[in-house]
């Protein structure tokens, strides 16, 4: 039973049944619940049965001091190691490889760690080193095996998401994808009705343990639906789908009004310093080392062929800013194309003959460490177009309606998309999508380790076939 207010003032008790639209069952948040206690108890039979196996094993004994010992310096460093890198994630958990990589990282990081500790503190005389490599390997294999099958148990569980969707359909259908549960308002007897408790318990009752309802109306009732549901303590979205040419990303508030956010710059301020030190170290160093290379350079092209020894084009930059990228000169100077409309072909007759080399092994591209330092580039990003670069017959940005979202970051020497081998030419509107696709890749992901990687990388493709 509830009481509500009546206008008049007066109280009016209203009966009404509080049994859901539909049985539930066992919800999702039961499962998640259970399965996070139960990867727990796995996680340590995994780590744990192999050492005790391996005790009986090598030393005659299941328990003992040095059984003891280990499993009390390796158990809590796994457990620490694995909620810090969400190895317990119900989102991981349920992705094989995911499961089993976080896992097996945790692990052998509470190993390595373990071990430091022992050999810092002179306390690695009560552990046997037999039971240590045996115990780790078994452990590392048992855990693998483990959360691999714990993995396809869960998402089965779960019905392959972790997540409960609803989809409150009101007069608009939703995407055909959609694979949430759906309410019909019209069959489910719902309104948005702000005045009407009772229908308030209904719609409560509509989502009741829900962890994400989307709601599917025509724009005049979405505030009615967003107020009604405001306190259903779950995450409500309303599908917007005219938001879509805005390519909004989340929403923010100016002065008491809604925005709908559009862009966010993909490094933080503390990213852009560290990829900014990296820059210039490498850079710096590069250009030191490879003085006598340029120089040498340098003379061969003056001796080749009239003309300065570096080319500036006008490419596109940060922020769809132009400046002026420079490369060793490899074309005659009359025949040289500033704005890149016409690819160099293979036998290009413009290419002097040490253009033809140092096209080959890119090391006309070595002077664009100055526009490095100078701010304008950086070692790693995508690469800087020419604006009249064409794909086909098509300028780059006709080809699709994301190329400026690339320019994001600072253009780099070399990127993901050269090291996945997307160079040369770009004949066809599908090889600048290629190239695209790995920019955008990369901006999503960005770490300086990876950076890193990708110059190391580099040095794999600096000859390629598609590079003349």
């Amino acid at each position: 039973m509830a009481t509500f207010e009546s206008k008049q003032g007066e109280s009016e008790r209203v009966s009404f049944d509080p049994v859901p639209l539909a049985p539930r069952g066992i919800s999702k948040q039961m499962i998640r619940g259970r399965l996070v206690l139960s990867v727990l108890a796995v996680d340590l039979v995994a780590i744990v049965a192999p050492i005790v196996l391996a005790a009986w094993v090598h030393l005659g004994y299941f328990f003992g001091v040095r059984v003891v010992s280990l499993l009390i310096l390796v158990l809590p460093l796994y457990y620490l190691i694995a909620l810090q890198i969400k190895a317990f994630s119900l989102r991981n958990i349920i992705k094989p490889p995911r499961s089993m990589r976080k896992a097996f990282s945790a692990l052998l990081g509470a190993y390595a760690i373990g071990l430091a500790i022992t050999f810092a503190t002179r306390s690695n005389e009560e552990l046997s080193r037999v039971l240590v490599a045996t115990g780790c390997l078994l452990s590392c294999f048992s855990l693998i095996l483990a959360r691999g099958i714990f993995a396809d148990l869960a998402a089965r569980a779960l019905g392959g998401t972790p997540a409960t969707e609803i989809v409150i359909v009101d007069g608009v259908e939703p995407p055909p994808q959609c694979t949430a549960t759906r309410v019909d308002v019209q069959g489910a007897g719902i309104i948005p009705n702000l005045s009407d408790p009772m229908m308030l318990h209904r719609i409560g009752e509509c989502v009741f343990q829900a962890d994400r309802v989307i709601i599917s109306c025509p724009p005049e009732r979405r505030g009615k639906w967003a107020l009604a549901l405001k306190g259903a303590g779950v995450q409500v979205e309303v599908l917007a789908p005219e938001l879509d040419a805005l390519g909004a990303i989340g929403t923010s508030q100016y002065h008491g009004f809604a925005t709908a956010v559009v862009a966010v710059g993909p490094l933080s301020g503390i990213d852009r310093v560290t990829k900014r030190i990296f820059d210039l170290v490498v850079a710096g160093g590069m250009l030191i080392g490879l003085l006598p290379l340029l120089l040498i350079v340098a003379i061969a092209i003056k001796c080749d062929s009239r003309g300065p020894v570096l080319f500036a084009q006008q490419r596109v930059g940060q922020g769809n800013r132009l400046f002026r990228m420079l490369k060793f000169r490899s074309m005659h100077v009359a025949q040289a194309d500033a704005s890149a409309s016409r690819l160099v072909t293979r036998g290009d007759p413009r290419v002097t003959r040490v253009g033809w080399f140092i096209r080959q092994t890119s090391i006309d591209e070595l002077p664009q460490l100055l526009n490095v330092l100078r701010g304008e580039m950086s070692i790693v990003g995508p690469r800087p177009h020419a604006t009249g670069a064409l794909a086909g017959r098509a300028l780059y940005w006709e080809v699709s309606a994301h190329y400026w979202n690339r320019h994001a970051v600072k253009p780099g020497l070399t990127g993901l998309a050269q090291v996945r081998g997307f160079r040369g030419n770009t004949e066809t509107g599908a090889d600048l999508l290629n190239r695209l696709q790995a920019d955008l890749a990369y901006l999503e992901s960005w770490t300086v380790w990876r950076d890193v990687i990708l110059v190391l990388q580099t040095f794999k493709v600096l000859m390629h076939r598609n590079a003349f």
